[in-house]
């Protein structure tokens, strides 16, 4: 799906943009502060409901205004979102207003690539399950309710585990029942799913990485051949003491191994950046090949890659049907880069929260 107009009103210090004739790629340029960051981010709301900068509505909602408002329209679709300064938000497609983000998300899939960016290797394992389930998400269709399922009965049984005096075992049971039932069904989907994405990634490595030899394991949070039951029940005093649940598919993982150790100690910040790179890249080739396009936020490519990266990057997202909207301090060799590659696009100069459309 591919959005042929984007208007976006009162985030951050874009007070009203209003963008027609959006194009296969798409470039803001501009000065640091200019807004041309929160023109993706502003698209990162209406796709995801929330900001990949802030947690914090009033933070992305312009000053003294109560809301912030997007809108995006497709050869067959209309998005709008509203989004109030207490974290509220009103939804609407074609019209309509929905229940929830994951139904808009489901028609609008978003990647956010961002080269300078290391924190899917750095930080956890939090960011590569967030990963992971972004991609169940939108090539499982029965991955979704299972997660919400799993999600308030894990919810449940860490409120109890919270309390005082610490619940028994009986009190826990009817939880622990679902978490095993619910568990055990995000595991096989995402043992599938993993195995499907290991070939799309191992193309991509060696398109952006050529000389690198990384695997991919899935870690799936609990010990498998004695099962989730088992796990909860054995672990019972731990998860007093602690007052969580420390075992299930809650605490899954993608570990990244080179033959010298793992990726995240093993290799430079400029090849961890390729690597995410790659990772992301192999999930939208994922959906690519379901008919599935995904539109991409790509933030500062110039600033961390050099020039043959950013080539093959960008090569790479046009092969995947991808719609991409880029920012960049250097717009000419982005320019380059495109009509070398022959890639359609549409350059925006931002300038202090205003968003001119210039003659390609």
């Amino acid at each position: 799906m591919h959005l042929t107009r984007l208007n976006i009103q009162r985030v951050r210090n874009l007070e009203t943009v209003a963008l027609t004739g959006l194009q296969p790629f798409n470039v803001f340029y501009g000065q640091n502060g200019s807004g041309k960051t929160s023109v993706l981010e502003a698209i990162h709301l209406l796709a995801t409901g929330r900001s990949f900068r802030t947690y914090t509505p009033k933070h992305y909602i312009q000053h003294q205004q109560s809301d912030a408002i997007i809108f995006a329209q497709s050869a067959s679709d209309k998005f709008g979102m509203q989004k109030l300064a207490t974290g509220e938000q009103v939804i609407k497609v074609n019209g309509d207003p929905i229940a929830t983000q994951g139904q808009l998300a489901k028609l609008l899939p978003l990647q956010h690539i961002d080269p300078q960016s290391t924190d899917i290797l750095d930080h956890g394992s939090k960011p590569r399950r967030q990963m992971l389930d972004w991609l169940m998400f939108h090539v499982e269709p029965e991955f979704y309710a299972a997660w919400q399922y799993y999600s308030r009965a894990l919810k449940q049984r860490n409120r109890l585990l919270k309390q005082y005096p610490a619940p028994s075992r009986e009190t826990l049971a009817p939880w622990d029942q679902l978490l095993v039932q619910y568990g055990e069904i995000l595991h096989q989907q995402r043992i599938d799913i993993v195995e499907r994405w290991q070939q799309y990634f191992i193309e991509d490595l060696a398109w952006l990485l050529p000389n690198l030899n990384i695997e991919m394991d899935y870690v799936p949070g609990f010990h498998t051949a004695l099962g989730l039951a088992h796990d909860l029940a054995s672990h019972y005093g731990k998860d007093i003491e602690r007052r969580t649940t420390e075992y299930g598919p809650h605490r899954a993982d993608i570990r990244l191994r080179t033959p010298m150790g793992s990726a995240d100690d093993v290799l430079s910040r400029g090849q961890k950046k390729l690597l995410i790179t790659a990772l992301k890249l192999s999930q939208i080739a994922m959906l690519h090949a379901s008919n599935r396009e995904t539109v991409v936020l790509l933030d500062d490519l110039t600033a961390e890659l050099d020039s043959s990266a950013q080539q093959r990057l960008l090569k790479r997202l046009s092969q995947l049907g991808s719609q991409v909207f880029m920012t960049t301090l250097d717009h000419d060799i982005v320019k380059q880069h495109l009509s070398e590659l022959s890639i359609s696009y549409q350059l925006y100069h931002v300038q202090q929260g205003q968003v001119y459309s210039i003659e390609s």
